[in-house]
């Protein structure tokens, strides 16, 4: 009995996957049209403090997109300028996102 549940579990399991990583690789498509920009107080080019993950997860938030801001992998943020992110999908997919940091006025 318990071998037959596990061959119906895996059955689900193989038809969903499909499914999973056609709604990540469309994720991944639509983080690569978005570019963001976050403003920060900054002085000559140089930021108070510096951009995080949780302020590339508002963000992309406010666009409609939710993403975990555990899943978003960025260098030190610390100056005005253009910068990328990647963004953990799922397994094996990834997603960059562009951003700007401008000074707050």
């Amino acid at each position: 009995m318990g071998f037959v549940r596990g061959r119906s579990r895996r059955r689900k399991a193989s038809a969903v996957l499909p499914r999973l990583f056609a709604d990540a690789e469309a994720l991944a498509a639509k983080l690569a049209e978005v570019t963001l920009t976050i403003t920060a107080k900054a002085e000559e080019g140089r930021i108070f403090g510096s951009v995080t993950a949780a302020n590339l997860a508002e963000a992309l938030e406010k666009q409609g997109i939710s993403v975990d801001r555990k899943n978003i992998a960025l260098d030190a943020v610390k100056t005005v300028g253009q910068y990328e992110a990647t963004v953990k999908i799922y397994k094996g997919i990834q997603g960059t996102v562009k951003f700007g940091v401008v000074a707050e006025e």
